[in-house]
């Protein structure tokens, strides 16, 4: 067996009893027992556990009594039980197995066979052992009573008194002889799983690995620990890596929170989730006890090559010199062969197809193959040779010589492909949404406006460039009257506390439209008495959907829909607040540089600039607050702005500041597809564009809203959520039940 891999076994003629004395039969009789190959293998890190269950609780008599079946099952060749392998009845694990798959089986009807790992020393596999599992099905002598005097009554009758029936099917002899004759069988299904059966939900599991393993204690994000050398903590404006964060972490201050916010980090490995038959990563844990997942593409089958067995190789083998010998426990050909001697074996494949033959000689003598006579290789060393288009017709031989001065032991063997469960190894194109359109992955196909930095906006107040007029007046300040506004304190300077203008060289100018100078060279246009402060609050009334806001939308109710109740109506922050660097106030701060990076709007609290005179230390800090409840998009208004049609949107930046996302440099973590693709925060108004952070190849940057880059939606698990499976790798992920 390998990773998840399920195997249904018949069992017939289940009577390891004997009629005559309710006795159970010695082994040397048993019937009802099959034993199956087990692995000891040093590709499962984490171990193999073997859950053996039945697939029918009970056998039905003909006159309507009910037997129930039981199961024992025995491993062998892997020594005493220690700690490198147990079994257990009922274990823990397996009850709650049960619970989560929906299986009313009880009593021994299902067994855990358990945590078969490699021996280790210092974590280093070594005497790697294979085994065998022995099932037994059997009619359990305890729980079942042969009578013909019981009667159901406490009389004196002589009969069965109700102490020893208790419990108990009551069978009379005939009953028994004839269910004996006509023979029954059922099915017992075997599961393999790496690592430990998962027994729990997957917000529980997220924060139980969440620990050191000196201390036991959680990790957390802002002291030094086991993978963070600074004693301050994570510096998330550094690389991702052993020593600054590459892990999962609870995030500082939440410690003493009803949910304590944890978080995956850099290049990890474990995070990987399959629900509703998609693939996700889990980035984060929720203050209301879910957990927070990013789209991550289709499921695809994992595919592991194993050997072809004997039946595979046609009847009318041909050895020849020392000949080959079949190894049925690892399905290959073996032939050991002393010095200036030859092995050689011909042989046809039964069944047309393609096929790689796998050859192996440590001692280095020359292998020959030939297909109907005519040489297909010769090689030494070890190599995989692949077959293609073969037919029953052909024949082929393998010849191997030995020359050294030692004897050599070649092995050969063909492989087939086996579908070993499904996985998510998934990169690129394949993580993202698949959406069809006209500008289908821009955030919004305008860019002229800071509305468009919103996943939802309001009114679009356009952008204008024009050369500032010579001698203009600009006023710190305006009045309206009757439709007419007046600039108070007018000056012919443009600065930090100067924003409005008629456009007039008159300082006594009026104008119907004012302007609202942002840059030296772009303003917007106001009308009706509003300033700046009222256009932004209607820029950012949440009316209309963003492009992303909309393609997520038709994906998810295509997709998603039927899974809505598993998912809770968290909070997806579209943070708008404007920051320290910006015209957009009237007594804000008006940078006249040549420098564009220090002239836009900045929104957010993780948002940083990429300009070399940048001092703010935010950027060292990311937030999962969002400070304005008109940008935290959920889907009622319980605590957040109820614009949501889904409960589904985008990561913030300051989500992907957590995983390892830089602003500047490469980092490699688990966000990284090797494509771009949207997060859900504003950078800001630059210049004359909008624009939003997004995940880069290595990196986070922003750009403008108009560019063409991916959507991964983000969605968010009830607590409680079960795991029925995996262990959260790419090839076995935790699977929701």
């Amino acid at each position: 067996f390998v990773t998840r891999q399920t195997k249904t076994i018949s069992l017939n003629n289940l009577f390891p009893i004997d009629s005559t004395n309710s006795e159970e039969m010695s082994d040397a009789t048993k019937v009802g027992t099959v034993e199956i190959e087990i692995e000891g293998d040093t590709d499962y890190a984490q171990g193999v556990e073997y859950l053996v269950s039945s697939e029918n609780t009970h056998i039905t008599t003909s006159s309507g009594k009910v037997i129930p079946i039981s199961l024992d099952v025995s491993i062998s060749n892997l020594g005493t039980e220690n700690a490198n392998y147990f079994t257990a009845r009922e274990d823990k694990n397996a009850t709650i197995y049960k619970k989560l798959v929906g299986n009313e089986l009880v009593g021994d009807q299902m067994l855990l066979v358990g945590y078969i790992k490699p021996n280790t020393t210092s974590g280093t596999a070594e005497g790697i052992q294979n085994g065998k599992l022995t099932i037994k099905a059997y009619l359990d002598k305890n729980k079942i009573l042969i009578s013909d005097t019981y009667d159901g009554t406490e009389s004196d009758n002589m009969g069965t008194p109700n102490s020893m029936a208790s419990g108990k099917t009551i069978l009379t002899t005939t009953e028994w002889n004839a269910l004996q004759s006509s023979g029954a069988s059922f099915q017992i299904k075997v599961e393999a799983n790496e690592g430990i059966w998962v027994n729990d939900t997957l917000d529980n599991i997220i924060r139980t690995k969440n620990l050191n393993t000196t201390t036991n204690q959680p990790i957390m994000d802002n002291v030094a620990s086991e993978f963070v050398s600074a004693s301050t903590g994570i510096n998330f404006g550094a690389v991702s890596s052993g020593t600054n964060g590459q892990g999962i972490y609870m995030r500082a201050g939440t410690e003493n929170d009803a949910y304590p916010i944890v978080y995956y980090r850099g290049a990890v490995e474990n995070n990987n989730v399959i629900f509703n038959n998609k693939c996700w990563q889990i980035v984060r844990t929720t203050d209301t006890g879910g957990v927070k997942l990013i789209y991550n593409g289709e499921p695809s089958e994992v595919v592991r090559d194993v050997n072809y067995e004997r039946e595979y190789y046609s009847a009318d083998i041909t050895n020849t010199g020392v000949g080959f010998v079949f190894d049925a426990t690892t399905n290959e050909w073996k032939s050991t062969v002393e010095k200036d001697n030859t092995s050689s074996i011909t042989f046809s494949i039964t069944t047309a197809g393609n096929y790689t033959l796998n050859y192996f000689n440590p001692n280095g003598g020359p292998f020959y193959l030939k297909k109907n006579t005519e040489p297909l290789s010769t090689t030494t060393g070890k190599q995989s040779i692949v077959l293609n288009d073969v037919t029953p017709s052909d024949t082929f031989t393998v010849e191997y010589s030995q020359y050294a001065p030692e004897s050599g032991t070649v092995v050969f063997s063909l492989l087939k492909e086996q579908i070993t469960g499904v996985g998510c190894d998934n990169t690129g194109d394949d993580t993202q949404i698949n959406i069809s359109g006209t500008n289908k992955f821009v955030f919004n196909p305008d860019d002229n406006s800071p509305a468009y930095v919103g996943y939802m906006y309001g009114d679009v107040y356009t952008y204008n460039s024009l050369a500032a007029v010579s001698g203009a007046y600009y006023g710190s300040g305006f009045t309206y009257s009757n439709g007419v506004y007046t600039l108070t304190n007018p000056s012919t300077t443009q600065d930090a506390n100067h924003h409005y203008s008629c456009n007039s060289t008159n300082a006594e100018g009026t104008c119907a439209t004012i302007r609202y100078y942002y840059l030296v060279k772009s303003y917007i246009n106001l009308t009706g008495g509003e300033g700046v402060e009222q256009a932004l609050a209607k820029m950012n009334t949440n009316t209309n959907n963003s492009n992303a806001k909309t393609q997520i939308d038709t994906w998810y109710a295509s997709n998603m829909n039927t899974v809505t109740s598993k998912l809770e109506d968290t909070i997806w922050c579209n943070d708008r607040s404007i920051g320290a660097a910006n015209g957009w106030s009237p007594t804000g701060n008006l940078k006249i540089s040549s420098n564009y990076k220090d002239d836009y709007l900045l929104y957010g609290t993780c948002q940083r600039s990429n300009s070399a005179s940048s001092t703010s230390t935010v950027k060292n800090q990311p937030s999962l607050s969002c400070p304005n409840i008109n940008d935290a998009f959920t889907v009622s208004n319980g605590k957040g702005n109820g614009k949501l049609t889904y409960p589904v949107a985008l990561l913030t930046e300051d989500e992907i500041v957590l995983a390892g996302g830089l602003a500047e440099g490469q980092s490699t973590f688990y966000l990284n597809n090797g494509n771009n693709y949207w997060s859900l925060s504003p950078y800001g108004f630059l210049g004359d564009d909008a624009n939003e952070f997004y995940v880069g190849d290595g990196h986070t940057a922003f750009m403008s809203v108009d560019y063409s880059y991916g959507l991964r939606p983000s969605v968010s698990l009830k607590p409680g959520m079960p795991v029925v499976s995996g262990i959260g790798t790419v090839t076995n992920p935790y699977v929701i039940g």
